[in-house]
């Protein structure tokens, strides 16, 4: 016997050697297959192993999902990649998984890595801990002249809610130095609010999502933090997915506490079922203290771990640093204010509102059950008709009314998709569509939007610095901003503004061409923002040789505008000829759209003219294939693994989206500095209560702000938003266009 020995699933792996050896030199090991035979997809049932023989290994190492959950009983293959678990488990992802997700190859590679020094001894050391709950005077003695001559500390808060306005702090984790964690209760703070206030202000605090636990405290308690980090972010720069950067995946990978949330997740599932609570309504303020004290001290000691590793790899790279201290961290403030301001809701609006959709959708759905074609339905059926089964759809269009079937889904059957019922022309798909959108928007803007509004009338939703690998901000929580539908005036009328103020909305005008002309340096992209003429107009005069000035273009030919249009954006983002000419023909009237050949003699035409954004593309693609990285202008780094892929389809794609990356970033953190400066002006002007800035929505700002200060926000708005960040044309600042109105859905022009 081996000291190591790999389980697969079954033996439907034929050639387990190949797998384990690309990865693994000079480890003797041993193989075992829970079931013998040759099952994808084993149940417990299928085990024929006996597992009396993986006694005595050193390491056992799952090979996937299922191996994993059999073997450790346990699951999240990939959370527990390359994790040593209870000193005897070595989860390994599968392999295979590289084929279609390229991006895993480095992870599978670096737990394979963890083999040998597991073996060699240099298993994660494990550091003695000094934790401590301190609830009484002479506890908090005891550590005062430890907590005085840190120079930084770890921060960190338990709470009974995700927001300040609904909960309420139940202690404060405090750490000077790794593996240490001290957990105060909240009533020892609140008697020594001064001594903690000025302990934390005077010192940097590290926090882990720091807009988080300064927002709690700033809300709650009045604390002050001039000077923080933040582990989330130093992260973000480090690695840019989606969902990596939380506390506790973090800590199971680069510090020495393992898997310590899974104990707190079994007491909670336990502890909700023996009182018959909900988990949804489960909340910290259930636990004991003995339990939480603990739990506290370790999400403090993991942060000051993560701060050791994180912060000398971001401080060593100039791009990381001048992106997490010229862009995340100021962010964070920024994003903070728009939180705690909140937008204006008119709850008389959203009542009435409810109503309405209420009466709308049940003679919506009046009008369909009373249909001859859903009563022969429900006759030949012998059941109700439900118009969001698409079973049901398919058997009433294309069965009983005999329609003509214009799309399939990838199975073949006929589609029934949005798509599809509005090009229909036919009354009831109208009504079913109409049934199927007032459903969504009440039932996910009104209704929550509703329920989330606080005491005060203003909805507080989440913003996510670190939530799109592009640096897109993204929302969450009470609301998703990002979602409200753009045309519904219906959703945004309900952000009102108080008696006395307008809404206010600044959007940056055709921003991703501007930045491509600018990152580009191609002067015929940029004559036209020189010029002041209209971007798509220019073009299609260019493109299609129109008879008529750049400026009567929107007027005299408005579709070959749109088409220029479609070009535009589908040369700046690779599209081929054909998916270019898609688009195009998509809104063209019959007749009068663009050929797949039509469309490549534009592209070559457009790239005479725009050569250098020909070159910018052709550079950025090879840096990409060559490196499967590239940095964004502001020092994003965008890790493309996918672009060394065998399949040309999955490679391609992977190196087009790291070319739009570098323009949508640009566009992204150009429109975050504005809000950043705009935030500071609020501040450093006593604005914070006449002027509130509540959400940003791609390349908009939208706030509510004092009539008498509208002009004097315009002005300074578009300065911070026009500020020149070294992207920006001489003498000529991207477009900045302002509406203004008594809510968000009755907006007019700014003059």
């Amino acid at each position: 016997m081996n000291e190591v020995c790999f389980v697969f699933a079954s033996a439907a792996e034929k050639n387990p050697d190949k797998v384990i050896n690309k990865y693994l030199k000079g480890v003797e090991y041993d193989t075992k297959f829970l079931h013998s035979g040759s099952k994808d997809k084993i149940l417990k049932k299928d085990i024929d192993l006996d597992m009396e023989e993986l006694k005595g290994y050193k390491i056992m190492c799952p090979i996937g999902a299922d191996a994993l959950k059999y073997v450790a009983g346990m699951t999240g293959i990939q959370k527990y990649n390359g994790v040593f678990i209870e000193k005897k488990y070595l989860p390994i992802m599968h392999p295979n998984i590289c084929i279609i997700k390229p991006q895993m190859e480095d992870e599978i590679q670096r737990a394979f890595a963890q083999i040998p020094k597991l073996l060699s001894g240099e298993d994660l050391q494990t550091h003695e801990k000094d934790y401590c709950f301190i609830e009484t005077q002479s506890q908090l003695d005891g550590y005062i002249k430890e907590l005085e001559d840190a120079t930084t500390l770890v921060v960190d808060i338990e709470t009974t809610s995700v927001s300040p306005h609904t909960g309420v702090i139940l202690g404060i984790a405090i750490s000077t130095r790794p593996h240490q964690g001290l957990y105060v209760s909240s009533e020892l703070v609140y008697k020594h609010k001064q001594w903690f206030h000025d302990l934390f202000k005077n010192r940097k605090c590290i926090f882990h999502n720091s807009k988080f636990d300064t927002n709690y405290m700033e809300t709650e308690i009045g604390f002050e933090f001039p000077d923080y980090e933040d582990t989330m972010l130093l992260h973000y720069c480090l690695e840019e997915a989606v969902g990596t950067h939380g506390l506790k995946p973090l800590a199971l990978r680069f510090t020495d506490l393992g898997d310590y949330e899974r104990e707190l997740d079994d007491y909670k599932k336990s502890w909700a079922r023996k009182n018959k609570v909900k988990l949804a309504d489960f909340n910290y303020g259930m636990l004991p203290s003995d339990i939480l004290a603990p739990y506290a001290c370790k999400d403090a000691d993991a942060t000051f771990q993560l701060y050791m590793k994180f912060w000398p790899l971001v401080e060593k790279s100039e791009e990381f640093l001048r992106l997490y201290k010229d862009i995340l961290m100021p962010a964070t403030h920024a994003m903070k204010r728009l939180e705690k301001n909140g937008g204006p809701i008119n709850i008389e609006q959203v009542n009435h509102l409810t109503e309405q959709y209420t009466i709308d959708m049940e003679e919506c759905h009046e009008e369909i059950m009373m249909s001859d074609a859903v009563q022969r339905f429900e006759r030949t059926q012998g059941k109700d008709f439900n118009p969001n089964s698409t079973y049901h759809l398919r058997e009433l269009f294309f069965n009983i009314l005999n329609m003509k079937v214009t799309k399939k889904t990838e199975t073949g059957a006929p589609s029934t998709d949005k798509e599809v019922l509005a090009n229909m022309g036919h009354p009831l798909a109208d009504a079913i569509l109409d049934l199927r959108e007032k459903s969504k928007l009440a039932g996910t803007y009104i209704s929550n939007i509703r329920k989330g509004v606080d005491k005060d009338g203003r909805l507080r939703s989440g913003f996510n610095i670190h939530g799109t690998t592009s640096g897109r901000l993204s929302s969450s929580g009470n609301l998703n901003y990002q979602n409200i539908p753009r045309d519904n005036k219906d959703i945004k009328k309900l952000f009102k503004a108080r008696p006395g103020y307008k809404i206010i909305q600044c959007d940056l005008g055709t921003a991703e061409v501007y930045y491509a002309a600018m990152l580009s340096g191609d002067q015929f992209l940029q004559k036209a923002f020189i010029d002041k003429l209209d971007f798509h107009s220019y073009v299609a005069k260019q493109m299609f040789n129109l008879d008529c000035s750049v400026d009567e273009v929107k007027k005299v030919y408005p579709a070959q505008r749109q088409y220029a249009k479609a070009i535009t954006f589908g040369i700046m983002y690779q599209a081929g000829r054909a998916k270019i000419a898609e688009t195009v023909n998509k809104d063209a009237k019959e007749g009068e759209g663009i050929t797949s050949a039509m469309a490549k003699q534009f592209i070559a035409k457009y790239f005479r003219e725009a050569s250098k954004l020909k070159r910018f593309i052709d550079s950025s693609n090879s840096q990409i294939e060559s490196k499967q990285y590239i940095y964004s202008f502001f020092g994003r780094k965008r890790r493309l693994p996918e672009a060394k892929s065998p399949n040309r389809g999955v490679a391609q794609h992977a190196i087009r989206s790291g070319v739009n990356f570098l323009v949508q970033s640009v566009a992204s953190d150009i429109n975050v500095m504005g809000v950043i400066d705009l935030v500071k002006w609020i501040e450093d002007n006593g604005y914070d209560e006449d002027i509130k800035p509540f959400t940003v929505v791609h390349d908009s700002i939208v706030s509510e702000v004092r009539e008498d200060l509208v002009d004097e926000y315009v002005k300074n708005a578009k300065e911070c938003i026009q500020r020149d960040r070294g992207l920006t044309i001489p003498n000529c600042p991207i477009k900045v266009d302002f509406e203004v109105g008594p809510s968000w859905g009755e907006l007019e022009d700014y003059e």
